[in-house]
């Protein structure tokens, strides 16, 4: 047996505490024989029945609407999500803790009180999930995917979303993966290994919600109504499963509760939003975080408010098809392309839109305001426990020259940052738009360790624009549709190169394709408004898989 460093040895007994709490009755008898498209494991393993088949393929909203209707138990989905969970985690490494028991008794306690009074626990009564690693829950070891933290007393606290969807009657039955301390586009940790892409299981799943992504993804739980975003985090695994996603504006949301390496840094602030399958879950979950009646002063976010729209019958897009810096791998250029022409089709307008600025540049000043002190807080925390950095930190960690600020660069990098906003103001008014549609990310998946650019996502964080991650659910990667283009003469940066020579369509045959709807900063209503408007003439608007029932 080889050498084990300590780490590793705590690392390892982690994770097999996981497998541990997995029920024997819902173990698979070899997962690693798997291949494939992961996804369709559950159908065929014969651990679900065809009744928790139907319960675990239906969306969010769906799911609440029978359990309120009394034609579900709360018990019923909550195991049926739970054993699909297991299976999930079996597969892709989804999960960093496992307490279905917990929840099952948790939702016959509701089960009993609903038949008893008739009432609902409240709008998410029943509704099963799993939580981020990096949300503060009562009772609960947070590691944030860093060995020494596993130490760390649990929570005497649920985060503020945590304690909204608590008070909404959501039932929590584990927790979910993350990467080492967050700053990775791939979701990867020396203590819980790494997540594996549903769909193609030697891609990485997305960053940092990979967990939550993937486990939404494999249909272990109907939504991730509370993921996190500070650099793409809910919106790249969103996009690498083929899922809807929501980054709000950062105030309109709260944050309170939730873990940090680097705590007091609000340059650029982190955004909790979902994960789900539909706009209408979308919705769902960004209307009772934006409203939380449940928490009567939360000093993370703006006065809680929400402005119901329908969907606009006119709408001026901006099409953002490069940002200039890394050009998208040929089935994103032809998503914007075909969605640009259904859109016209429809008789929206659309035209072509540049940033005002160059985005690299913008990257630096992102990159120096995400670690003000060369890192220093991850770094101690990685030393704890004498683990090193994974590959993606440590190469972006090098890329942008990452250094501690004196105090008068930093007040120079928020000056800069006012001046981006200011500026991309400025263009947005003179173009006279309502949304931007523009690709989330320049390919469709990536490999494991791939160091993948963040531009396409960072500047909205940089700018706080409210984004959301839209599924083209019709657009299958060929190499007839999406030929490598070997014309193609890379720019001059880090990022351009390797994404070009990254790209061959038969790898990614099998990768959703999503793009990115982007609003203005506190319009998140009105973004979702156009979303819906669009989704509706881009994709069937039933949903998909969503409906057995």
């Amino acid at each position: 047996m080889p050498h084990m460093e300590s780490y590793q040895l705590k690392a390892a007994e982690a994770q097999q505490n996981v497998r541990d709490s997995i029920p024997l009755a819902w173990r698979l008898p070899s997962p690693a024989s798997y291949s494939g498209d992961l996804r369709k494991v559950a159908s065929q393993c014969g651990l679900l029945s065809e009744r928790q088949l139907i319960i675990t393929e239906v969306t969010a909203s769906e799911a609440l609407g029978c359990i309120r209707s009394g034609r579900w138990k709360a018990v019923e989905v909550v195991e049926a999500f739970c054993i699909r969970a297991a299976i999930a985690h079996q597969l892709v490494n989804c999960l960093v803790e496992f307490f279905p028991a917990e929840a099952i008794a948790e939702a016959k306690a509701l089960d009993d009180e609903h038949a008893k009074t008739g009432r609902t626990a409240g709008p998410l009564h029943g509704l099963p999930m799993a939580i981020k690693d990096m949300h503060g829950v009562k009772g609960r070891v947070v590691t944030m995917g860093a060995v020494a933290w596993l130490d760390n007393p649990a929570c005497t606290y649920d985060s503020s979303p945590v304690k909204i969807m608590r008070d909404a009657g959501a039932i929590f039955f584990g927790r979910t993966t993350m990467p080492q301390t967050g700053m990775a586009l791939e979701t990867v940790s020396n203590l819980w290994g790494r997540t594996l892409n549903p769909y193609n299981a030697a891609f990485g799943s997305g960053g940092s919600s990979g967990g939550c992504a993937a486990l939404v993804a494999m249909r272990g739980e109907p939504a991730a109504p509370i993921t996190t975003d500070i650099g793409g985090s809910i919106r790249v695994p969103a996009a690498f499963n083929g899922l809807y996603a929501m980054r709000p504006t950062a105030e309109r949301a709260p944050r309170a509760g939730m873990l940090s390496a680097a705590k007091g840094n609000v340059s650029i602030k982190v955004s909790t939003g979902p994960c789900c399958h539909t706009m209408d879950d979308l919705k769902l979950f960004i209307r009772l975080l934006m409203t939380h009646p449940s928490i009567p002063y939360e000093p993370t976010c703006s006065i809680p408010f929400w402005k119901e729209l329908a969907s606009p019958r006119e709408l001026r897009i901006g099409i953002m098809a490069t940002d200039g810096v890394v050009d998208p791998h040929p089935p994103i250029q032809r998503a914007i392309r075909e969605t640009t022409a259904k859109l016209e089709a429809a008789g929206y307008e659309v035209l072509a839109f540049r940033p005002p600025f160059d985005l690299w540049e913008a990257a630096l000043t992102t990159w120096a305001l995400y670690f003000q002190t060369g890192a220093k807080e991850m770094k101690a925390i990685l030393d704890q426990a004498g683990e090193p950095p994974i590959a993606q930190f440590q190469h972006n960690y090098e890329v942008f020259k990452t250094k501690e600020l004196s105090v008068p660069e930093l007040f120079a990098h928020n000056a800069q940052q006012a001046a981006y906003k200011a500026a991309f103001q400025e263009a947005w008014d003179a173009a006279r738009i309502d949304c931007i549609l523009c690709p989330c990310a320049p390919a469709a998946g990536i490999p494991h360790d791939f160091a993948l650019w963040w531009g396409y996502t960072t500047i909205w964080n940089l700018l706080d624009y409210p984004s959301v991650i839209m599924p083209v659910k019709d657009l299958k990667i060929s190499a007839a549709a999406d030929p490598k283009d070997l014309s193609y003469l890379p720019r001059d940066n880090p990022f351009d190169k390797p994404n070009w020579q990254l790209y061959e369509p038969e790898v990614w045959g099998t990768q959703p394709v999503t793009l990115q709807l982007v609003g203005r900063p506190y319009h998140d209503e009105v973004l979702i408004a156009a979303c819906e408007a669009i989704d509706g003439v881009v994709n069937d608007k039933s949903g998909g898989r969503g409906s057995r029932l």
